[in-house]
């Protein structure tokens, strides 16, 4: 009796142990092996680490709804969540919608920064200014650059208004009726830009998708349009191919100061809304700029907008005053003028 008790706990022991090797082999493969994922590890400057995954050969342009449970978990949810803020979108006789002759052919896209001052102090017409172009401004106030989990994504039920749906739309992929209602809209659907033409498109996303809680990334596809590194791949890859001759621009978000009422509850620089802070997107920006071959501009850091000026050049944390969009202009083209010198030389 007692031998056979032995060889029971015995047995027991050893199906522990293999149990127990078996979950830790789990874990192994759910991160992937130490080799690949070194390979992929950014340290942001604020010391946190990313891991980015690398895309596939081939983007997938959508996801079905069972596999919405492949997004990962955020890292944390705060317990209070910023309040978007509203600003009144102003639009005068300098929103370009044809041509006029310029030198250039420029296409903004991207949410409010971009969208809502449609006048002679708005981004895109002091940069086309600037540069001596005709602007095309297809930005949509309170968008975010990948599509929402509850948004459809079969061309022809399409319902999101981000950059991918941009994007398609530009491409030809879907119908322009989403967009209804916009400024976008009506250069979208009038048939008098040929966007193949284009010089440079500037994209600008990043404050809506932190405000939302946008995934940042799936590990499982590198083009998820749910996330926004995926958005943003979908974006530089697919403008790419329809406009080869094109130079494509990807801006950071602005650094910002976010409030809930009249409480501030961080900046760019320690709201995790659940998938990282807004400098952790403006890193991501970075990271597919270069990946894709596309040109980088750093409107988070390179501004000089920050804490200690936020009073000048925000009007309410996250919006561009008057002063904020003419600094952002000017640096803007002035890089845009230094990559055309390079090309005519």
């Amino acid at each position: 009796m007692k031998k056979w008790r032995n060889i029971i706990v015995g047995g027991l022991i050893t199906a522990l142990f293999v149990f127990s090797l078996s979950g830790c082999a789990g874990k192994e493969t759910e991160s992937g092996s130490q080799e690949n994922a070194a390979d992929n590890v950014i340290i942001t400057e604020t010391g946190e680490t990313l891991v980015q995954e690398q895309p596939t050969e081939e983007p997938e342009t959508a996801a079905t709804p069972e596999a919405q449970s492949d997004l990962p978990a955020p890292d944390v949810v705060p317990e209070e969540m910023p309040q978007e803020p509203e600003q009144e979108q102003v639009v005068s006789e300098e929103d370009q919608t044809e041509s006029k002759g310029g030198h250039l052919q420029i296409v903004f896209m991207g949410d409010s920064i971009f969208d809502n001052s449609r006048d002679g102090t708005g981004i895109p017409y002091l940069t086309s200014e600037a540069c001596d172009a005709d602007c095309y401004n297809l930005a949509i106030g309170g968008t975010c650059a990948a599509i929402e989990l509850d948004e459809k994504y079969e061309s022809d039920q399409w319902t999101s208004r981000s950059l991918v749906g941009i994007v398609k739309a530009i491409r030809g992929d879907i119908s322009t009726d989403i967009f209804n209602g916009t400024r976008a809209g009506e250069i979208l659907s009038s048939g008098k830009v040929d966007f193949s033409k284009t010089d440079y498109f500037i994209i600008e996303y990043g404050m809506n998708d932190l405000l939302r809680a946008t995934p940042m990334s799936n590990s499982d596809n590198g083009y998820d349009i749910r996330t926004y590194v995926g958005a943003l791949r979908y974006a530089v890859s697919n403008l790419s191919e329809y406009a080869p001759d094109a130079t494509i621009i990807l801006c950071a978000p602005n650094y910002a100061m976010f409030y809930n009422g009249d409480k501030f509850i961080g900046d760019g620089n320690t709201l995790n809304t659940g998938y990282g802070t807004l400098f952790d997107y403006k890193g991501s920006c970075e990271y597919v700029a270069k990946e894709q071959g596309a040109e980088f501009f750093d409107a988070y850091l390179d501004l000089g907008i920050d804490g200690y000026t936020a009073e000048e050049y925000l009007e309410d944390g996250v919006h561009l005053t008057e002063a904020g969009r003419r600094l952002y202009a000017d640096a803007l083209s002035e890089m845009i003028l230094s990559i055309e010198e390079t090309k005519n030389n």
